[in-house]
């Protein structure tokens, strides 16, 4: 594919060294599309970029990020930016972890808070403008399933007070999920926004936090009923990349490789001026990384 002048599409996936993230840069790269992978550890990054680079023809490169630290962030946007050129295509966050212990950055940011949802909150508002320079701009979500009813702790979204699992786990998916619909409504000409479940996923460190025994068995339950990266990249994909869903902004994708299978986000309006008021805390950063 290509957009201009005979210049490839762009795509920064999140998460992309490694499970759901390296398969969907490893199909975007296929059709054409020029590919930046960001993730923590440098030498899984570089590692992918060569299992990659047969795949992407148009270019692939790894870039570092700490997304637990807002320098971290900062520094990630004024590297990729000027390589962008002005335009950005599709933006997947695929980034994710899953953790039974508290973990605490020195900015006193949560491990999954951070990681789940803040940084890819971050992210998509500092390269709203490049991709807003697309014709076609797609950001994507991968995550769980949607909650039905959304839950956030606004006084506490790093769950000093109450930390467990699965309060962590709620919480992050209620902001990605609110935050999706606003972003929709307030972008109603683009860039398109929507969000797409993973599925249970082998051979992903998303369990990589747990302890011994309790990654041992999620180990055992993923190879037996999980379907591949390759499988659970399909919708992402198409939602990144497939010309048919341009302007498919605000739905959530609730089964991997069924397209059908899709509903529009509509929260009460109450649940995402809870989150306008969470993300108030952020609003500096989010200003600062636009600015650089």
């Amino acid at each position: 594919m290509s957009e201009g002048k005979g210049m490839p599409r762009t795509a920064v996936v999140t998460g992309g060294n490694s499970g759901v993230g390296l398969a969907v840069a490893e199909a975007l790269g296929k059709k054409g599309y020029k590919v930046w992978i960001v993730g923590r550890n440098a030498e899984k990054g570089a590692a992918a970029v060569e299992r990659l680079r047969p795949h992407c023809s148009a270019g692939i490169a790894f870039l570092q990020l700490d997304v637990m630290l807002f320098s971290g962030i900062e520094q990630f946007v004024c590297t990729l930016r000027p390589q962008l050129g002005g335009r950005l295509d599709a933006l997947v966050h695929s980034m994710g972890v899953v953790g039974t212990k508290r973990k605490v950055s020195s900015d006193g940011l949560e491990e999954g808070w951070a990681t789940q949802f803040l940084g890819r909150y971050l992210l998509t508002e500092a390269f709203t403008p490049e991709l807003s320079k697309s014709e076609d701009g797609r950001v994507v979500f991968v995550s769980a399933q949607a909650p039905k009813k959304p839950q956030l702790f606004e006084d506490d979204p790093s769950l000093e007070k109450n930390f467990s699992t699965m309060r962590a786990i709620a919480q992050n998916q209620s902001a990605c999920v609110l935050y999706e619909q606003m972003y929709a409504a307030e972008h109603p000409s683009g860039p398109a926004i929507s969000g797409a479940v993973a599925g249970l996923v082998r051979d992903t460190g998303i369990t990589r936090a747990h302890p011994g025994f309790a990654r041992a068995i999620a180990g055992v339950m993923y190879n037996l009923f999980g379907i591949t990266p390759a499988q659970s990249a399909m919708n992402i994909v198409a939602l990144a990349s497939d010309p048919a869903l341009k302007d498919i902004s605000g739905y959530w994708f609730s089964k991997p490789q069924d397209l059908e299978k899709r509903q529009k986000l509509a929260y009460d309006e109450m649940h995402v001026e809870s989150l306008r008021r969470l993300l108030g805390r952020y609003e500096g950063v989010r200003n600062t990384l636009l600015s650089v």
